[in-house]
C-alpha cells in the first residue's frame, strides 16, 4: 500500500512539474531600456538584446528618424552566415545634432504551449555638438 502511494505521489509530482513548467510563457523584453547619448561626428556603438524567445527575422521592423542621421541598426552575424535578431547593433557616426529616434518592433516564435509574442521599443538618442 505504501509503495503504491509513493509511486502515485511521484507520478502526480512529475505530471504537475511538467504541466506547470510548460505553462510559463514570458513576454519578450528588449534591453537596455535606454541608449547612451552620442556626440556629433564621433563614432557611436550600442547593443540591443531581445530576451524571452527567438526573434523572427520576417517580423522584425525598425525605423530611424531622421533618415540620414548616420546611424544604422543591424542584426549580429557572429562571423557566420546566420544572423541573430535577438542581438542587435546600433552603429555609425551621427551626422545631425539634436534627437535621433529608433523605433523597433518584432515577434518571437511560439512553442507547443506558448504562442509567439510581439515586442516594441522606442529609443531616443540625444546627439550633442
Amino acid at each position: 500500500m505504501k509503495k503504491i502511494r509513493y509511486h502515485l505521489m511521484l507520478i502526480i509530482g512529475f505530471f504537475l512539474t511538467t504541466v506547470l513548467t510548460g505553462c510559463l510563457c514570458y513576454k519578450p523584453e528588449v534591453r537596455p531600456k535606454t541608449l547612451p547619448n552620442a556626440s556629433l561626428g564621433n563614432p557611436y556603438y550600442a547593443k540591443i538584446e531581445v530576451f524571452g524567445g527567438v526573434a523572427i527575422d520576417r517580423h522584425f521592423f525598425y525605423h530611424i528618424k531622421p533618415e540620414k542621421s548616420g546611424l544604422e541598426l543591424s542584426p549580429t552575424d557572429f562571423g557566420t552566415e546566420y544572423v541573430s535578431y535577438n542581438d542587435l547593433e546600433v552603429k555609425g557616426t551621427p551626422k545631425v545634432a539634436g534627437t535621433i529616434t529608433i523605433e523597433l518592433s518584432g515577434g518571437t516564435y511560439g512553442t507547443n504551449t506558448c504562442p509567439g509574442k510581439r515586442y516594441d521599443r522606442v529609443y531616443t538618442i540625444k546627439v550633442e555638438e
